[in-house]
């Protein structure tokens, strides 16, 4: 229940939305079903469990943008719109991007002029800029204002945190052969990037004494239980408080998706330097009898 009212909670149907999400599902499934015998290597099977992730993506999309989680973002709780807003870049990309077989993305990346334009969108230097850059923009108090009274822009806001994600998540899981994923090094100090990107933005936030968000400030405060049950989901809180909580779910969301990154590149690093030595180690000499 909300204190001191009953607000309604309601999901987004908006026509752009459905439309955005209805035809990226839409082209995929073609492009995985009766185009795959032009675009796909002979014999190649349907991608069940690609075309499982890349779906997963665009539920938990919807789940961001149109359910009554963009409602408690917009209006209440500047930590629950900063929920919202990693499921866009942490959750989202990465499940798009591993559920798109190469053969599909290259059929596209293969058509003459885009190739030269995806080369430079999806640079290491340009992909992890364009991420920082636009993701600490959208929440300087001006803008981030303008996008919760003004709905374009809102959606312009979205697309453009989602669109750099993408960029950023192609150095690591790009399902491309023609601009494939960047070498490790490259990765990992990429990783290490986008950790220490984050702190100017999360001091903001944290070390504020005042509420930065004049939207949050006068929004009534609330506190939330699972319907029929005593179980409190959001306790109240002052706007203060919420937005540090909001820093704090940034900071730690940061730091675990970096350290994976990290993680998982030191160790494909490793597992490609023991394949190629390996490969390259001759045969033993048999002991003697």
């Amino acid at each position: 229940m909300f204190l001191g009212t009953v607000i309604p909670l309601h999901w987004h149907n908006e026509p752009l939305l459905l439309l955005c999400l209805l035809g990226a599902g839409w082209m995929y499934a073609v492009g995985v079903g009766p185009l795959r015998a032009r675009l796909a290597p002979a014999g190649t099977p349907f991608p069940k469990a690609k075309a499982a992730a890349f779906f997963a993506g665009l539920i938990f999309n919807y789940l961001a943008v149109g359910s009554p989680l963009d409602q408690f973002g917009e209006d209440y709780l500047f930590c629950v719109h900063m929920v919202q807003h990693l499921i866009i870049v942490y959750i989202t990309p990465p499940l798009m991007l591993w559920g798109t077989p190469w053969w599909l993305v290259d059929a596209v990346l293969a058509r003459r002029g885009i190739k030269k334009v995806a080369q430079c969108l999806f640079h290491p230097a340009v992909g992890c800029t364009a991420f920082v850059v636009t993701f600490a923009m959208w929440h300087l108090p001006e803008l981030y204002e303008a996008a919760l009274r003004n709905r374009p822009i809102h959606i312009l806001e979205h697309l453009i945190i989602f669109g750099t994600a993408v960029q950023m998540w192609w150095l690591y899981l790009s399902p491309s052969r023609i601009i494939p994923p960047c070498n490790y090094p490259v990765r990992i100090v990429a990783a290490f990037l986008l950790m220490a990107a984050h702190m100017p933005i999360l001091g903001l936030l944290a070390f504020s004494d005042d509420p930065l968000y004049r939207t949050y400030e006068l929004a009534p405060r609330i506190e939330y239980t699972l319907p029929g049950t005593h179980i409190l989901l959001i306790p109240k809180m002052s706007a203060a408080d919420d937005q540090r909580v909001g820093a704090a779910i940034m900071e730690m969301s940061a730091a675990v998706v970096s350290v994976g990154l990290l993680g998982f590149s030191f160790w494909g690093w490793m597992k490609d330097d023991d394949r190629r030595n390996g490969k390259a180690r001759p045969a033993a000499n048999p002991l003697p009898t």
